[in-house]
This record gives structure tokens, sequence and C-alpha cells, in this order.
């Protein structure tokens, strides 16, 4: 089975009715901006982003996932552009932009000048830290993409992994991913537990889960937990 999870806010999800009947989807509503409509799932308090939607369900359903699962925003579009397509032809293998063999991170569109619809995709490098893909890359602090004083990745690193931290953290921007349920299971359930009460904690947790997204479904790294 696939399924597709959306961390919902103030988008339209209209979108959705362009899925295959065989895809499962389940819509998590943070806010209440708008209402929430049949099947929604209300998360309180609002907290943790997107990414708090994504670890909170792998960690609440992991000996119950899908076979295949994709995560993304209520408006994926600027981010992973051709999503609708990827999911319904069983294409996330040939147009991820990162692979760690189970794992596969999107970062992607067409956009040619930035608009409300979103702005033009980062400018990606090859990976040196995981398998094959492309991804962008951080220090520390979260420079040169994040200017937020409060960013510090290495002591998020330190609390999960163990062993030496990258000279620079690389991610993919806005954190879109599908991932099959074996490679989920790589990590142990406390894992996710803590990476969620993190994000329950810490309002600037999102931005340091984002930027260890790919450590953290990458099994060479060893973790904590």
């Amino acid at each position: 089975m696939k399924e597709i999870i959306i961390a919902a806010y103030d988008k339209p999800i209209d979108w959705l009715h362009e899925l295959n009947d065989d895809i499962k989807n389940t819509v998590y509503r943070k806010g209440n901006i708008i209402p929430l409509t049949d099947g929604e799932i209300l998360v309180e308090p609002n907290i943790g982003r997107c990414v708090h939607t994504f670890f909170k369900h792998i960690y609440n359903n992991y000996h119950e996932l899908s076979d295949m699962t994709f995560f993304v925003q209520d408006y994926p579009f600027d981010h992973w552009e051709d999503v609708v397509e990827v999911v319904n032809n069983n294409t996330w293998r040939e147009r991820c932009t990162l692979n760690i063999d189970g794992y596969y991170g999107f970062h992607f569109n067409s956009i040619k000048v930035p608009s409300p619809k979103g702005g033009i995709m980062h400018t990606m490098s090859p990976s040196k830290d995981h398998e094959n893909g492309k991804v962008i890359s951080c220090y520390g602090n979260g420079m040169p993409h994040d200017h937020n004083s409060k960013i510090n990745v290495d002591t998020y690193w330190d609390m999960l992994f163990e062993g030496p931290r990258p000279n620079m953290y690389e991610f993919m921007p806005g954190g879109h991913f599908g991932i099959t349920k074996e490679h989920v299971k790589l990590r142990s359930k406390k894992l996710y537990k803590k990476i969620t009460e993190l994000l329950e904690e810490d309002v600037t947790s999102p931005w340091m889960i984002e930027r260890l997204e790919c450590y953290i479904f990458n099994p060479k790294y060893k973790t904590k937990l």
C-alpha cells in the first residue's frame, strides 16, 4: 500500500483528488484557519511545523506503517512540483533528488520567476555524505540559508548521533520525502520518540531536524537510540 501524509495548515488540498484511488491519504491539520473536513486529524498544540507532523506519524504508527509513505506539506509544489505524477506512477526512484536505498528525498520545481506560488528551486550539489543524489549544505549555525541566531545543528547532532559531526550538514530544502516501512525500521521507535519530543520542546527544532533528516534515515550514521 502507498500512503501520502499531508501536513496541512492554511492551503487548500484539493490536489489530493488527482491521486490514484489506491493511494491512501492522511491529512493532519494544525491551526484553525480552515475548518476540519471529514477524515482530517487535528494536531494540537500547533507546534513543530510540518517536521513534527511527519515524525509524530512515524512514531505513532511505527508498527503499522504503509509499505511506502510520502510526507508532504499542504502546498508541496514549490518544493516537489511533480509529486502527483511521481506517486501515481511509482517513479520515485527515478525522479528523486536523493536516494538512500529506501529513503527518497525530493526537491524540484520549474519556477523561473519567484511568485506567491514559490521561489526558484535551490541549486543542488552532489552529495558527499549519502549514497546517490544532490543536496544543499549548511554550517552548524544554519548559514548560509538561515540567519536565526538560535539555530545550532551541532547540539542536535550530539543529542542524536554517535561519532564526529559532519563538516557541513547536507539536507533537502523543505524536507519532502518518501520512505519504505523497512527503511523506517532501521531506526528504533525510541529514536523517533526522542525526535518528536525535541520538536515539541524547542521552537527552533524544526530547522535542526530538517537539516538532520538525511542522516536520521541513513543507517551508516550510528544513533544513540
